[in-house]
């Protein structure tokens, strides 16, 4: 059985309100479904592995405000190797404001902005140190998606550009800002987006279509105990508070 190689990229940054737990939730199923895997952690100063093409499953996560610049400037290198990624089958996930790295600049509070990866038409605006905090229920292909933000800016498309494709569509919550309901990114199997909870042990279900996509000869995703369950009350406790 093929080993699923795991990048994590920048964990030394990219730590922040326990979103490690989709990778260590993610191999947790692995390891149920018997499949070998294999992780590997990118610093900052290191090349990333995904760049040679032979990484099932990207992860970055979300930082500090301060640590974006820094991860936007390394990132610029391996912008075409990012993009080669999304137009393939390969799995990428970006949480928190990481997603911000993909559009066209971050506006800090000061004004000042700084380039970001030019990939989607869009842009981030920090506000003030009064964080903005979320509940969120959205849907993608079907799938109901629970998560939760917390974050020092939105996302907003660029004057006269046509949007890019969302991630979810949201049912409860903040899109990229207020005035949207429409949420993150994605493209084949590439997802990002705003969400953070961690969002793969909040969402058994997004996880098995992730885990189908890395494993196609696996023909059953077990369940954990309590995983379904914990899902369903937390969707319905959500959904009791649609008006």
């Amino acid at each position: 059985m093929k080993t699923i190689r795991i990048e994590v990229l920048y964990p030394e940054l990219n730590h922040l309100y326990g979103d490690t737990g989709n990778i260590a939730y993610l191999t947790a199923k692995l390891d149920l479904m018997g499949v070998p895997y294999e992780i590997i952690s990118t610093n900052l100063k290191d090349e990333p592995a995904f760049v040679k093409g032979d990484i099932d499953f990207l992860y970055i996560g979300p930082s500090t405000e301060s640590y974006q610049k820094l991860e936007a400037e390394a990132l610029q290198a391996y912008r075409d190797a990012l993009i080669e990624r999304m137009n393939s089958d390969a799995v990428t996930l970006m949480t928190g404001n990481a997603f911000e790295l993909l559009g066209e600049y971050i506006e800090e509070e000061s004004g000042e902005k700084f380039p970001a990866l030019s990939i989607i038409p869009t842009y981030a605006k920090r506000f003030t140190r009064l964080r903005f905090n979320d509940l969120d229920l959205g849907e993608w292909n079907g799938i109901e998606i629970v998560g939760f933000k917390n974050q020092l800016s939105h996302t907003y498309l660029l004057e006269g550009a046509s949007a890019p494709d969302s991630f979810l569509s949201m049912k409860f919550g903040c899109g990229l800002n207020p005035q949207s309901k429409d949420e993150g990114f994605s493209k084949n199997m590439f997802f990002a987006t705003y969400l953070i909870g961690p969002v793969l042990p909040l969402n058994p279900l997004f996880t098995a279509e992730i885990l189908k996509a890395l494993c196609p000869e696996v023909t059953e995703i077990p369940e954990m105990p309590y995983e379904m369950d914990a899902y369903n009350r937390r969707l319905a406790d959500f959904k009791s508070q649609i008006k």
